[in-house]
Protein backbone atom coordinates (compact mmCIF):
# COMPACT_ATOMS: atom_id res chain seq x y z
CA UNK A 1 0.00 0.00 0.00
CA UNK A 2 1.39 3.25 -1.27
CA UNK A 3 1.98 5.60 1.63
CA UNK A 4 3.47 9.18 1.96
CA UNK A 5 4.35 11.91 5.37
CA UNK A 6 2.72 15.53 4.91
CA UNK A 7 2.79 17.18 8.21
CA UNK A 8 4.79 14.82 9.99
CA UNK A 9 1.95 11.94 9.47
CA UNK A 10 1.68 8.93 7.47
CA UNK A 11 -1.09 8.99 5.32
CA UNK A 12 -2.69 6.19 2.83
CA UNK A 13 -5.54 8.34 1.09
CA UNK A 14 -4.07 9.83 -1.64
CA UNK A 15 -8.06 11.25 -3.20
CA UNK A 16 -7.11 15.33 -5.00
CA UNK A 17 -10.40 16.09 -1.45
CA UNK A 18 -8.49 14.43 0.88
CA UNK A 19 -5.07 16.14 0.14
CA UNK A 20 -6.32 19.29 -0.03
CA UNK A 21 -8.74 18.92 3.38
CA UNK A 22 -5.13 18.33 5.15
CA UNK A 23 -3.15 21.14 3.69
CA UNK A 24 -1.74 20.33 0.59
CA UNK A 25 -0.64 22.51 -2.10
CA UNK A 26 -1.88 21.49 -5.65
CA UNK A 27 2.51 21.14 -6.54
CA UNK A 28 2.52 18.95 -3.39
CA UNK A 29 -0.18 17.14 -4.46
CA UNK A 30 1.23 16.87 -7.59
CA UNK A 31 4.40 15.43 -6.28
CA UNK A 32 2.49 12.72 -4.54
CA UNK A 33 0.89 11.54 -7.19
CA UNK A 34 3.76 11.22 -9.00
CA UNK A 35 5.53 9.44 -6.50
CA UNK A 36 2.63 7.00 -6.04
CA UNK A 37 2.96 6.71 -10.05
CA UNK A 38 6.47 5.49 -10.03
CA UNK A 39 6.22 3.17 -6.87
CA UNK A 40 3.38 1.42 -8.93
CA UNK A 41 4.90 1.35 -12.05
CA UNK A 42 8.65 1.73 -12.72
CA UNK A 43 9.28 1.04 -8.97
CA UNK A 44 7.54 -2.11 -8.56
CA UNK A 45 8.98 -3.22 -12.19
CA UNK A 46 12.61 -2.57 -10.87
CA UNK A 47 11.37 -4.58 -7.38
CA UNK A 48 10.51 -7.66 -8.95
CA UNK A 49 13.16 -7.92 -11.39
CA UNK A 50 15.34 -7.57 -8.40
CA UNK A 51 13.71 -10.07 -6.56
CA UNK A 52 13.51 -12.37 -9.33
CA UNK A 53 17.37 -12.01 -9.85
CA UNK A 54 17.74 -12.72 -6.30
CA UNK A 55 15.28 -15.23 -5.16
CA UNK A 56 13.77 -17.04 -8.26
CA UNK A 57 16.40 -17.45 -10.96
CA UNK A 58 18.49 -19.52 -8.93
CA UNK A 59 15.96 -22.18 -7.94
CA UNK A 60 15.24 -21.82 -11.64
CA UNK A 61 18.44 -22.71 -12.49
CA UNK A 62 18.82 -25.68 -9.59
CA UNK A 63 15.14 -27.27 -11.59
CA UNK A 64 16.98 -26.77 -14.74
CA UNK A 65 19.57 -28.79 -13.68
CA UNK A 66 17.93 -31.53 -11.74
CA UNK A 67 14.44 -31.48 -13.54
CA UNK A 68 12.36 -32.83 -10.45
CA UNK A 69 8.96 -31.98 -10.29
CA UNK A 70 9.94 -30.93 -6.65
CA UNK A 71 12.28 -28.06 -8.03
CA UNK A 72 9.83 -26.84 -10.41
CA UNK A 73 7.13 -26.21 -7.76
CA UNK A 74 9.81 -24.68 -5.55
CA UNK A 75 10.87 -22.38 -8.18
CA UNK A 76 6.93 -21.49 -9.82
CA UNK A 77 5.94 -21.11 -5.94
CA UNK A 78 8.78 -18.40 -5.80
CA UNK A 79 7.64 -16.64 -8.70
CA UNK A 80 3.71 -16.41 -7.94
CA UNK A 81 5.21 -15.23 -4.31
CA UNK A 82 7.33 -12.62 -5.76
CA UNK A 83 4.44 -11.06 -8.09
CA UNK A 84 2.48 -11.17 -5.45
CA UNK A 85 4.81 -9.22 -2.93
CA UNK A 86 5.17 -6.75 -6.02
CA UNK A 87 1.91 -6.65 -7.98
CA UNK A 88 1.75 -4.58 -11.04
CA UNK A 89 -1.05 -2.45 -11.58
CA UNK A 90 -2.90 -2.18 -14.83
CA UNK A 91 -3.65 0.90 -16.25
CA UNK A 92 -7.43 0.99 -16.19
CA UNK A 93 -6.80 0.64 -12.06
Amino acid sequence: MFNYIFDGKNHTDTSNDYMLAIGMSAEQIESVMSQKAYEEGEGAIAKRKAAYTKESDPLFLEWQYDKTPATEAKWRAKVLEIKARFPMVSADA
